[in-house]
């Protein structure tokens, strides 16, 4: 029995809002620590979709352009 309520005090220790907000934040942490390369390539996907997002927005809002003269200001950027 004593581990019985052994368990439930631990239970109650980490159900505790400090400590289950603690605990939560490790975790996040860690997580994020040890899949690094996975959060970067989320969040530069995220980044990608956004700017799309916005591009495409803008492009409703204005006049429509030339293949031309799209070109004309590619090359003029390099």
């Amino acid at each position: 029995m004593r581990v019985a309520t052994r368990d439930f005090a631990t239970y109650n220790e980490i159900m505790t809002q400090d400590t289950l907000k603690r605990h939560i934040k490790e975790a996040i942490t860690e997580t994020l620590h040890d899949n690094r390369d996975a959060v970067r390539d989320l969040m530069a996907e995220v980044l990608e979709d956004v700017a799309l997002r916005q591009a495409i927005s803008e492009g409703e809002n204005s006049k429509p352009v030339t293949r031309e003269a799209v070109m004309r200001a590619l090359k003029a950027r390099k």
